[in-house]
């Protein structure tokens, strides 16, 4: 007995996983949303925008300028008015319970010019991706990082020359952080999926 096309489980199929695939969608981190009506820092605690936050803080730019003068806070600001930055200048992270890709981020020294920013992925296996870039305190600069496939991201600033603002520091700015979270396959289409396979199986068993 000749086998029955398999168009209709194909293409099913076909919808199922490109339905999986374009649920992921890319998410853009401004801060704006954090509640800083004053000039006075404010941790980012976990489960903010679902990630985990170790060592990074969000300031008002726009107030903190008003009360200390230039720096590059507010010259690191891409829209009004939150930024994000690493305390004291020691190491910060962001992870998450689900992987993520890490496209971009707009990164500005709080103080320095020339500042290093050395930033590593991690996932399955360890470190995956390590790229130190350098960013000035008088601009923001985007950087493009794509690191696919990670669960843990480490920030580590160092280095850099005083840009001539009264405070001094390895402090980095962050603004517009850019990921997109990896969805899980949902119950759903893997029973799909099972489904499917269980056809094409049968048919193959009746030819």
């Amino acid at each position: 007995m000749k086998a029955r096309p398999l168009t209709l489980p194909l293409v099913c199929f076909t919808v199922l996983t490109f339905s999986a695939v374009s649920t992921r969608s890319q998410t853009v981190i401004t801060f704006d949303d954090l509640p800083l009506n004053t000039d006075d820092s404010l941790v980012i605690t976990n489960g903010y925008q679902g990630l985990m936050w170790s060592n990074f803080l969000a300031s008002n730019a726009i107030l903190y300028t008003q009360r200390f003068g230039s720096n590059g806070y507010f010259n690191g600001m891409l829209s009004v008015s939150n930024v994000a930055f690493n305390g004291n200048g020691n190491p910060a992270e962001v992870s998450s319970s689900a992987n993520i890709n890490f496209l971009s981020a707009y990164l500005t020294g709080s103080w320095d010019s020339n500042l290093n920013i050395e930033v590593q992925g991690y996932g399955i296996g360890g470190l995956l991706y390590d790229t130190t870039v350098v960013a000035s305190a008088t601009s923001p600069t985007l950087f493009t990082f794509n690191y696919l496939d990670i669960d843990r991201l480490r920030f580590n600033s160092s280095g850099g020359q005083n840009a001539g603002f009264s405070g001094n520091g390895e402090q980095f700015v962050m603004d517009n952080f850019m990921l997109e979270f990896i969805p899980e396959p949902s119950s759903f289409l893997l029973a799909a999926t099972g489904g499917v396979l269980l056809v094409v199986f049968l048919r193959r068993r009746r030819a």
